[in-house]
């Protein structure tokens, strides 16, 4: 066995890693505390309103092909920090939220900036850490899951203290002028590009083993996206406050962080990611089986259990194109298809379940559902044994 490279010989290149990665949510989660003081401001309806968590997510399956051939004449590492500008400038923008074409522009503007850097991650990753990356994944995995839960939590009383809800949207660029400046020195190094491999893209867009990992992923994202949507409504439905609902969803988040770092640690050592990735989606599939058959059972329970294994899900799936690819060209063009693709799966998840609450009337059948895709997950996961590559 090759020995581990440890950590701290790229120090600088993991703590930027873990920066950027806190910057790929807050521009997303923070409209949530806030959505119902934007619409009364601006006027808008609720589908309108639904349009501002909706829009990133599809432009990050949209915008991640622009990723690899962006970097293809620079490099990942200046492409990342081209995309974290843009971050920023446009979480700066929104501080003129107070137009509707400003919002909606810089919702645009940031989902295009969040589809690049998230893309490049998993090559960067590969490069820096190839003998680490199930750990290394997993830690910027809970890094964006952190930076989406701190958004969330605190965007509504920064929209108390300032007085403003744009200015609170705004705060957030300041999370990226913090990971601009420790990700500046790293783009000065050896450059990473995405032109080493010999696979055209015809090629990876054939190979049924990128679209098997691209349909893996797009069950993970339906499931995330919905429990995101639809979680706190479910209770909101049985009797519960707002505020109640809110803190299943709050619990939800906390355990997914601790399930991404956790089971990200369990397969550090594993070639064959199966045993892990199994038992993120039963513990995914029990809590969500809870949510629809007994929610008011044990509603922390199956928050806790659902979060830790949709958690860790989230982190192993984005360790896929690595693991199934070796040179980084190729990695670049299957991260490119299975996040592309996968968040447009994923984005309509919350839109078909919301369908399934209008035309049965209740969510426990919808929880079913997801249940039902957990189950599916589960049956593919035994298609992902190792020693395959896409080439």
């Amino acid at each position: 066995m090759t020995p581990k490279t440890p950590l701290r010989e790229n120090a600088l290149v993991l703590a930027g890693i873990l920066l950027v990665a806190l910057n790929l949510r807050p521009a997303i989660t923070s409209v949530s505390p806030v959505l119902e003081a934007i619409r009364a401001d601006l006027g808008l309806s609720y589908t309108a309103a639904s349009l501002l968590t909706t829009v990133p997510t599809v432009c990050m399956g949209v915008f991640a092909f622009l990723a690899r051939p962006i970097s293809r004449h620079t490099s990942s590492e200046r492409t990342v920090f081209w995309g974290l500008i843009l971050v920023a400038l446009a979480t700066f923008a929104r501080i003129g939220s107070h137009r509707p074409t400003v919002l909606f522009a810089t919702t645009l503007l940031l989902g295009v900036g969040l589809a690049i850097i998230q893309t490049l991650l998993p090559t960067l990753v590969n490069s820096y850490f190839p003998d680490r990356a199930a750990i290394v994944t997993g830690l910027y995995s809970a890094g964006l899951i952190a930076g989406a839960a701190i958004a969330a939590g605190l965007t509504a009383p920064l929209s108390s203290l300032l007085g403003s809800w744009p200015a609170a949207l705004a705060t957030w660029g300041l999370l990226a002028l913090v990971a601009l400046a420790v990700w500046r020195p790293v783009t000065g190094g050896a450059p990473t590009r995405t032109e080493t491999g010999n696979a055209s893209e015809r090629s990876v867009w054939r190979d049924p083993l990128s679209w098997y990992l691209t349909l893996y992923f797009g069950g993970n994202a339906v499931v995330y996206f919905s429990v995101l949507a639809w979680l706190p409504p479910r209770y909101v439905a049985l009797g519960w406050s707002a505020q109640s609902a809110g803190l299943v969803l709050t619990v939800f988040t906390a355990a997914e962080f601790f399930g991404t770092l956790g089971f990200a640690r369990l397969a550090e050592d594993r070639p064959d990611r199966r045993v892990p990735l199994g038992l993120t989606v039963v513990a995914s599939a029990v809590g969500l089986g809870g949510v629809a058959a007994l929610p008011l059972a044990a509603p922390w329970l199956w928050s806790i259990v659902g979060g830790l294994g949709v958690g860790g899900m989230f982190g192993l799936c984005l360790t896929l194109p690595v693991d199934y690819t070796s040179a980084g060209d190729v990695t670049a063009k299957v991260t490119s298809l299975v996040l592309g693709v996968g968040y447009l799966v994923g984005a309509g998840g919350p839109v078909a379940i919301g369908w399934l609450v209008d035309l049965l009337g209740g969510f426990a059948l919808a929880f079913w559902a997801l249940t039902g895709v957990c189950i599916l997950l589960l049956v593919a996961t035994s298609g992902l044994y190792p020693g395959r590559e896409i080439v």
